[in-house]
């Protein structure tokens, strides 16, 4: 053993070489001696300072409070007891290799580089930076105007491993390959003017389930997490923290493992997490992508709620596994292009959007979701993406899709998805606002009801050849682009109560009974206008309502197809007789169904006009015919103001002979035994054709039926005056019902 002097070491240091020990000499160096050798100036020591290789460092090395102009460089040396470094002004330190039982050194200000690589560090030391908790390294409100270097590290503790609250970096932290921090890292409002590496880093033994704590710390560069040469994987045991932390270049994890140990209470907006928090980082800024490549098994949640990112983009092959808990929390969160989870990529647990602002696309393309938080797969009511919202061919089970209140800058497209959720819903657009369209086609499946209600959709509803096992749901929902309902199967339910759209293009033998459109609005139909299949459809809507069918035929009657519109209206009139009614089979329910099947086969509710028109000719024609008959004309009589009587063919009773005028002359009827047919002009005479028109169309008056009337002592005058009545009582209401029928015709539609 060779214990070196205070000259010797003066002498190495003034020549500026290394001081190492022989081939199998043990070297040791006095603590104490380096301390008074770092008393002296710059002038009397070599630029290349003090360095030691190979040597036992007995004693304390208590550098607190000293100012060394010089390079401190240890490699290779154990030391006896911890590195005191509170409040000293160094210029570069080296520990490399070293066995060191902790550093002290809180307030440390090192112009250059802080180097602990291949060192391995133990110990649990306590200081009042903190009552409760001790560390193996200490470097809280310390300056490093370099790097702090930590390749293949080893720093073990039963507590922390480092803590280094408002720790100040002018270049990077480096952290690689072989680091390894058997404790919790607490690096509490860190500022580091470069980046944060921690390739192929492990942190393991998390101190009380907090592994790395970055809270509030401002990164200028980059922080990566990320598998090194040789293929070693990150692993991290326990929570990372970056709450409110600010990074100005990217995030990337990259074949990472992070294993959450145990269930913790979150910050700001996180709560609870059955599974834990794999990365809790409420209030993140990133500057540039937070990317999650390759490999990567985070198997807890990731909580960027309140955050601010470029491009947040989980790629292919990773998993996120919290199975009944929340795996990607984006609550509140601003992403500025776009939000994208490639294809292959596996969630347990729930994406939540709450409230966030996506200035891109969300991208889920070909993703597979299970085992949510409270039903929710994607949770995302009150967002707003900019762009498109691509659900193609993404599986989702057990959960629902919710997107309420939503505001989407393009299309909704989910063709080919397949959402399996039995016996509740399976995709919420609950008054959403869809700038594009809602594709629902191709291979959409939904095992679970589509609920629509109330959205307003600038583009189209398209369900071409989709499938909607639970049923689709669009209550007071717009589409301006149209709606395409031509589904692959026929839905259990169809509800479009409210809805309104400009083009209906849809397979009318293919809704369920179970469909309602009463208030369901549209402009057009798509295809062949045929009104036995729109009758069809509308038969089979049930409960029977009037309001569709008044629809329909303003659609036929708006693009020229005024008969279809007619007939439908005829059927809707036809299906309200034989509804049920609350009366059920009353007298006056009976009356009215009589009236009204009278009424359709009459004048077809009054849109076949035209159909009274033959009974009332048919009716005038019969009874011209019968005023025709001499055996009629015999039994009809009139009377005089003076009570003589007449027939047809002259008087028959006189009561008061006509005087003669008063000029002394006289007609020729005047001096015969028998006035003429009309009783010389006292009676209005008798004409067939007039007073059969006066019969049967009671809405004029030519005053033969006011003069002449059947006898009816005998028997063929009182038939005759009973078949008048008749006639007459069928014209007034064949006339009545052809004036009431054009008059609706008359109105506006």
């Amino acid at each position: 053993m060779t214990v070196i002097d205070e000259v010797t070491l003066l002498r190495a240091c003034v020549a500026g070489r290394v001081l190492r020990a022989r081939d199998g000499e043990e070297l040791v160096v006095e603590g104490r001696l380096v301390r008074e050798l770092c008393r002296r100036g710059r002038e009397e020591i070599d630029p290349r300072g003090l360095a030691i290789q190979g040597a036992r460092i007995g004693g304390d090395l208590d550098l607190s409070g000293m100012e060394v102009p010089f390079p401190l460089r240890f490699t290779g040396c154990v030391f006896d007891r911890p590195v005191l470094l509170e409040g000293a002004d160094l210029h570069l330190l080296v520990l490399d290799g070293c066995a060191v039982p902790g550093v002290l050194a809180n307030g440390l200000r090192v112009r250059r580089d802080l180097d602990l690589s291949r060192s391995h560090v133990t110990g649990d030391l306590w200081t009042s930076a903190s009552t409760s908790r001790s560390a193996a390294v200490w470097l809280c409100e310390s300056e490093i105007g370099g790097r702090l270097i930590c390749l293949d590290t080893v720093i073990d503790s039963a507590m922390r491993a480092v803590q280094a609250d408002r720790m100040r970096v002018g270049g990077t932290i480096r952290l690689l390959h072989g680091f390894e921090a058997r404790g919790g890292m607490r690096l509490l409002g860190v500022q580091v003017a470069g980046s944060l590496d921690l390739t192929g880093a492990r942190l393991t033994r998390p101190d009380r389930g907090l592994a790395l704590d970055l809270g509030d710390a401002q990164i200028g560069g980059s922080v990566f997490l990320i598998d090194d040469q040789t293929g070693r994987r990150p692993l991290i045991r326990g929570r990372v923290d970056l709450g409110n932390a600010r990074i100005s270049g990217q995030f990337l994890i990259r074949d990472a493992t992070l294993e959450p140990t145990e269930a913790i209470g979150g910050a700001g907006y996180s709560s609870r997490r059955d599974g834990g928090t794999a990365i809790s980082a409420p209030g993140l800024f990133v500057g540039g992508d937070l990317s999650v490549e390759g490999e990567c098994r985070i198997g807890g949640g990731v909580d960027l709620s309140m955050g601010s990112f470029s491009t947040v983009r989980i790629h292919r092959g990773c998993e996120l596994a919290v199975g009944g808990g929340r795996a990607l929390d984006l609550t509140n969160a601003e992403v500025r292009s776009n939000l994208l989870i490639e294809e292959g990529t596996a969630v347990q647990g729930t994406l939540r959007l709450a409230g966030a602002h996506i200035r891109g696309g969300l991208i889920l393309r070909g993703t597979r979701w299970s085992l949510p938080e409270r039903n929710s797969l994607i949770a995302a009511q009150g967002v707003v993406v900019d762009s498109m919202v691509d659900l193609r061919e993404m599986e989702a089970t057990g959960g629902r899709l919710r997107f309420r209140s939503a505001t989407i800058g393009g299309a909704l497209d989910a063709h080919r998805a397949r959402l399996l959720n039995l016996g509740a819903e399976a995709l919420l657009l609950q008054q959403a606002v869809v700038r594009g369209s809602i594709l629902l086609k191709e291979g959409f499946t939904a095992e679970g009801r589509v609920l629509l209600n109330r959205c307003a959709v600038e583009g189209r509803i398209d369900c071409e050849r989709g499938t909607f096992a639970g049923g689709i749901e669009a209550v007071s929902a717009t589409a301006r682009g149209g709606m395409r309902l031509r589904w692959a199967e026929v839905p259990p339910l169809v509800d479009l109560t409210g809805a309104s759209t400009t083009l209906l293009a849809d397979d009318p033998a293919g809704w369920p009974r179970n469909s309602m459109i009463s208030g369901f609005v549209y402009d057009r139909f798509d295809g062949a206008w045929d009104w036995r299949a729109r009758r069809d459809w509308l038969r089979g809507m049930v409960p029977f309502d009037a309001g569709p069918y008044e629809q329909a035929a303003r659609v036929f009657r708006q693009h020229g197809h005024a008969a279809e519109a007619e007939r439908l209206l005829i059927e809707q009139r036809r299906q309200a007789r034989r509804a049920p009614s609350p009366e059920g089979r009353s007298p006056r329910r009976l009356v009215r169904n009589a009236r009204d099947l009278l009424y359709g086969l009459t004048v077809g509710y009054g849109y076949r006009p035209g159909r009274v028109l033959w009974l009332l000719g048919a009716l005038l024609a019969l009874v011209g015919v019968m005023m025709l008959s001499p055996a009629v004309q015999e039994t009809l009589r009139a009377t005089d103001p003076r009570g003589n009587v007449y027939a047809v063919d002259g008087r028959l009773v006189t009561v008061d002979d006509v005087a003669a005028p008063a000029d002394g002359t006289a007609t020729a009827a005047g001096r015969g035994a028998r006035p003429g047919p009309c009783g010389d002009g006292q009676v209005r005479c008798f004409d067939p054709l007039f007073y059969t028109v006066d019969t049967v169309v009671p809405l004029i008056s030519l005053g033969q039926r006011a003069t002449w009337y059947p006898e009816t002592r005998s028997r063929a005058g009182a038939l005759t005056s009973a078949l008048l009545n008749v006639a007459g009582l069928l014209g007034w209401l064949l006339s009545t019902v052809v004036v009431l029928s054009f008059a609706r015709l008359a109105r506006p539609a």
